[in-house]
């Protein structure tokens, strides 16, 4: 049946559509303008087939060509039709489903959060039965340094979106104020908070035990988009009894699964980019 689904699957793909993508895509990973002659040799195509793609791909805006040196370049359309994907992807409505999906997964609560104005904003949530009850409902708002949400967003934060303490400021005598402390377990130290940034970089996730409210803990990983840009977090949080630096590994697999999936909407990612978790 396999197979069938294969062959059925190829015979309806159109040999002049498959040319015409093949081409746009050797222009595309050109770092310069190419003439037919090298369009046709990557793209494993004869000469006279890209000739004759490159002439409509040009009537219809896809691709330019320079006069002088009769060599092609992506054009504005591929722009247009790019940027009507981009306006049409909203975050909130791509991650509805799979926050529902996720929390019912681990059985925990799951947030999805942005930065905004130097905070992490919760732009919706998935509920578990049986899930702890939050304060960090959708439309509020969470501390950068106290949530792991907000450290994800901070750790990949582009320079100036965030105030962060510069590389030279690292000791507590030059780091400034105490960042606001929410309990015992709160990060005041801007020195200990970019070593945990750090951490967050390298291992792409972020962790809170306890630091915002006694009792909650979480796990966070960053949500890329079609640029490769941070533009979100997803995070899993539950009760501490459940959710500790002994149990929390449990919930990766499927927090990163989840993330992927996302991110594949938001074109940030490909099915080959990363293994399937399940």
């Amino acid at each position: 049946k396999e197979h069938v689904a294969t062959r059925d699957r190829d015979a309806r793909r159109v040999k002049a559509v498959d040319h015409a993508i093949d081409i746009l895509e050797t222009i595309a990973r050109a770092d310069r303008s190419l003439g037919v002659s090298e369009i046709a040799r990557k793209a494993g195509l004869s000469k006279a087939t890209t000739h004759h793609m490159l002439a409509t791909l040009e009537t219809r805006r896809f691709v330019m060509r320079d006069p002088d040196s009769a060599s092609y370049r992506l054009s504005w359309a591929l722009y247009e039709l790019g940027s009507n994907v981009v306006r049409n992807v909203n975050l909130s409505r791509v991650a509805r489903p799979y926050l529902d999906r996720l929390a019912a997964q681990t059985g925990e609560s799951t947030l999805l959060g942005i930065l905004d104005e130097n905070s992490v904003l919760y732009l919706d949530r998935g509920e578990a039965p049986g899930g702890l009850r939050m304060s960090a409902d959708a439309g509020r708002r969470g501390p950068l340094h106290a949530t792991a949400s907000g450290k994800v967003l901070l750790a990949f934060a582009a320079d100036g979106e965030v105030t962060i303490p510069s590389d030279s400021d690292l000791s507590e005598a030059a780091s400034g104020e105490p960042l606001a402390k929410f309990t015992r377990t709160t990060v005041t130290s801007q020195a200990a908070l970019r070593r945990q940034l750090a951490q967050v970089r390298t291992r792409g996730y972020a962790t809170c035990w306890q630091e915002r409210e006694v009792g909650l803990c979480s796990i966070a990983v960053p949500l890329r988009d079609y640029t490769g840009k941070v533009v979100g977090s997803l995070t899993v949080a539950g009760p501490a009894s459940r959710m500790n630096p002994r149990t929390y590994q449990a919930h990766l697999p499927p927090l990163r699964a989840a993330a992927h999936r996302i991110e594949l909407h938001l074109g940030g990612a490909r099915p080959h980019d990363h293994p399937e978790v399940h």
